[in-house]
């Protein structure tokens, strides 16, 4: 996922809850001599939060080109002495000096969604100084099962209700093995008390699969659809939780559904367990007196023979039409040529895949930001 355009950036920015969480920590942890490092800083929000938290330098590294605006708020608070904007991925990025605190917003949607937590890593045993502090500081992934009937219909049963007379049923495994994150999962109904499913340390954690197991005892009878997600995180001295049953914030809690249905009883005993590899596919197994579900996001599409083949790391793989002309192109960038001779050369030797120069010039200007 990419955060380029401001409208994806205002429900983050704009987040008076989560400010106010991140608020408090920076003025816990950020003193006269601190050096902050704002990672993945969009608008620049929090590293100014931590500027005006009497931070002596602040650097907000983004790779996305956002990091311009981040520059424009920087200028418009007068913050140019103390902040300072880097642009590019923090694997390849050169800072001046270590940190004494790295604060990030690379928790995804039920902790792990968007794979950022390897990046915040890599800043902390790159960057960070000794006795330096990270925020949040550690997370802890959640869930609950609960009784779901008008999200369960909407998101996976409705499939199975023929449309203008076309039947449409045969959707609806795919609709049942997706993961939703949706608002509406406050409206559902916990059929037991929150169980913890995992725990990170930040100081400490690395970014591998996950494999787990958690159980529950029900509360009273009722019928799961499904578990809903959530994490907590530490911010200083205190927790943040992304609960449905809490403060709403950016975050958007997640459906796990359970198809069909399970019938549960009071005192009954019920295990989850989760499964994920690093950006890889969720695989979540349920087990309770009325038998065992086994769903994965891997079957949330279809899949050819052709589509498992290559997900093999036995695969051998060989470049195709596409693949042999981006190697074409890119071998070309070698400052020995304008973006222009490039198009132009590109055009002569792939007539068929470029009619016109203007098609071969959005070609190679598509590769600039990327891989230039």
């Amino acid at each position: 996922m990419t955060y380029q355009s401001i409208a994806a950036h205002r429900s983050m920015a704009l987040d008076a809850v989560r400010n106010e969480a991140y608020g408090a920590a920076l003025r816990e942890m950020v003193g006269p001599q601190s050096v902050v490092l704002d990672l993945g800083a969009g608008t620049g929000v929090l590293g100014l939060m931590a500027a005006r938290a009497g931070a002596r330098r602040v650097y907000l590294v983004e790779p996305e080109d956002i990091i311009a605006v981040a520059g424009e708020v920087v200028r418009a608070n007068r913050l140019e002495d103390v902040v300072l904007c880097v642009q590019g991925r923090i694997e390849e990025v050169q800072l001046p000096e270590r940190v004494d605190v790295i604060v990030s917003v690379l928790t995804g949607n039920f902790l792990l969604t968007e794979d950022l937590l390897g990046s915040l890593f890599h800043a902390r045993d790159t960057w960070l100084a000794p006795g330096g502090a990270l925020i949040p500081s550690a997370a802890r992934m959640r869930g609950v099962p609960v009784s779901a009937p008008r999200l369960f219909e909407k998101e996976v049963a409705a499939w199975s209700t023929p449309h203008h007379g076309v039947d449409l049923a045969s959707v609806r495994s795919y609709a049942a093995n997706t993961i939703y994150y949706r608002t509406d999962v406050r409206e559902t109904e916990w059929l037991s008390e929150p169980a913890t499913l995992h725990e990170v340390d930040f100081a400490t954690g690395a970014y591998t699969g996950l494999r787990v197991e958690a159980a529950v005892t029900i509360g009273g009878p009722g019928l799961c659809h499904g578990w809903a997600g959530w994490f907590d995180m530490k911010l200083g001295d205190r927790w943040l939780s992304t609960s449905p049953k809490g403060r709403p914030m950016h975050w958007t809690p997640a459906f796990l559904p359970l198809d069909p249905p399970v019938r549960v009883e009071a005192g009954e005993r019920m295990t989850l367990q989760l499964a994920r590899s690093p950006f890889g596919d969720w695989t979540w197994t349920t087990e309770s007196g009325a038998g065992r579900r086994r769903h994965s996001t891997l079957l949330s599409a279809p899949i050819t023979g052709d589509s498992l083949n290559r997900a093999s790391l036995a695969y051998a793989p060989a470049l195709n039409a596409e693949g042999g002309l981006l190697l074409d192109a890119l071998s070309r960038f070698d400052r020995a040529a304008s973006v222009e001779r490039i198009a132009a050369d590109l055009q002569a030797r792939h007539p068929v895949r470029f009619r016109t120069n203007e098609e071969a010039l959005r070609f190679v200007r598509g590769l600039l930001k990327p891989f230039a």
